[in-house]
């Protein structure tokens, strides 16, 4: 077999992007690091110079579909003249519009839960600073009333990764309603 070399960059996004495939496929705890490197037809080794172990390279995909997942969001464009209580409301029909895609669904699988707490964390971490800024416009269009935005990001964000954690394919619009209520009553959505 002849040896291609890649670019470092290159060759860990491959990596990244046939785990990613492979943990849809067969669930992560059925994906071993030799199928990774079976399927790239690259040496049994390879992968682990650049993740020390395959939960280093969960993270890794965790992090890409993260940020995936909030470019999504962060990138969302809104109608001009939209108040910070409809941004909010369009942000929780966003998000139940991606639950309904192939990806959350496998993600909800038992045999992906470590896949799916890990990019759930990271996507709730970069979508705080977003949150706390809309609090602060919704105050100061006084659609809410909510004297403490930081905290108030940070309760929201933890409390709907808690119930975040009850969700499959088959209760997920009624658990985004209910966060959607719980949000409304902890903002003082007016």
């Amino acid at each position: 077999m002849t040896r291609i070399s890649k670019d470092p960059e290159e060759r860990r996004e491959e990596i990244i992007e046939t785990a990613q495939k492979l943990f849809e496929d067969k669930g992560y705890e059925h994906t071993m690091m030799s199928d990774i490197s079976q399927t790239l037809g690259i040496s049994a080794g390879l992968p682990y110079r650049y993740f020390k172990s395959k939960l280093d390279l969960l993270d890794a995909v965790a992090t890409k579909l993260g940020k995936e997942f909030v470019r999504s969001l962060i990138g969302y464009r809104f109608k001009p003249g939209v108040d910070a209580k409809e941004k909010l409301d369009e942000y929780f029909r966003v998000i139940e519009d991606m639950g309904s895609t192939k990806l959350v669904s496998l993600l909800h699988r038992k045999d992906n839960s470590q896949i799916h707490k890990r990019i759930s964390e990271a996507s709730f971490r970069s979508l705080m600073p977003q949150l706390i800024e809309l609090i602060r416009e919704g105050n100061s269009q006084k659609v809410f009333d909510c004297p403490h935005p930081e905290e108030t990001a940070a309760f929201l964000m933890h409390g709907a990764m808690s119930v975040h954690d009850m969700v499959n394919t088959e209760n997920m619009h009624e658990k985004v309603e209910i966060v959607r209520e719980l949000f409304y009553r902890v903002l003082g959505v007016k």
